[in-house]
């Protein structure tokens, strides 16, 4: 057989990818019996990589105490707010690789594997960049991941102040489904919202304080509010709204009155001076 001949019989076979003409000639030049030569190689489809994101906040919503230097434990910051303030990036999506198709002797194509394919979801307040790969906050608050979808909020909601969230501070409005405990700590610049009781614990809003079920100090609580104080009873208390207490006597620029009230009364309550109780 000729090398004309040879390749002849390849064409009728089909096989038109990947010849490899060197070894072929090479073979024809110099014969060499009962030894393994490859005429034809096909192409190796090359793999893509699936898409993937990167979230730029802490997305592990387990509470975990930070460990002391003297190995004890610390239930009171738990830091599992994460604070975003307006232009921070929140996540970053690198797209999937589809990958390359391959080619068999023959001429057909191989397909690579299937990649996963992912986009940015998002709720309001956030920004889509151009490109469609980056997502940025528009406004002070704090982020979460629900699901696949990431949300930004200025009011942060919990059930309850306690150990399983440590002491909360928050730049914006704190809304507190139930109980805050006993010598924990809410902080906020905006209002705080508290629909159980406060048992020995120290509330800072810069805004207005509500206590739908009362507070009960335990002779160390402490309500500090820019605005007004609201709570259907205040007990062993110190209690300061608009910047002024009675430890704290020098005039105010705004003077905004305490008030405890039950949700009986009818009528609007009486303003009272910030006092110990």
């Amino acid at each position: 057989m000729t090398l004309r001949e040879f390749i002849g019989d390849l064409e009728y076979k089909k096989i038109r990818c990947g010849l490899q003409v060197d070894a072929i000639t090479g073979y024809f030049k110099n014969r060499r019996y009962c030894t393994d030569i490859t005429i034809a190689l096909g192409i190796e489809p090359v793999h893509g990589t699936d898409a993937s994101i990167e979230y730029h906040f802490n997305t592990d919503k387990n509470a975990k105490p930070t460990l002391l230097e003297d190995g004890s434990v610390d239930f009171f910051h738990l830091n599992v707010v994460n604070d975003c303030k307006a232009g921070d990036e929140l996540a970053t999506l690198t797209p999937a690789d589809p990958g390359q198709y391959g080619m068999t002797v023959l001429g057909e194509k191989v397909k690579p594997r299937n990649v996963k394919v992912k986009q940015l979801k998002f709720g309001h307040d956030i920004k889509l960049s151009e490109d469609k790969l980056h997502i940025y906050s528009e406004v002070n608050g704090h982020v979460e991941l629900a699901g696949e979808q990431v949300f930004v909020s200025n009011v942060l909601e919990v059930e309850n102040v306690d150990t399983a969230t440590g002491n909360v501070e928050y730049n914006g409005s704190v809304k507190v489904n139930g109980n805050v405990a006993t010598n924990f700590e809410v902080k906020a610049t905006g209002d705080i919202e508290i629909k159980g009781v406060v048992e020995g614990a120290r509330i800072e809003a810069g805004g207005n304080i509500v206590i739908v079920r009362g507070n009960n100090g335990m002779g160390k609580a402490e309500l500090i509010a820019g605005g007004n104080i609201i709570s259907k009873f205040l007990e062993n208390t110190k209690v300061e709204a608009g910047g002024r207490s009675r430890e704290n006597p020098s005039p105010p620029r705004r003077w905004a009155p305490i008030w405890a009230r039950t949700p009986l009364s009818r009528s609007a309550p009486t303003p009272r001076r910030s006092r110990n109780t």
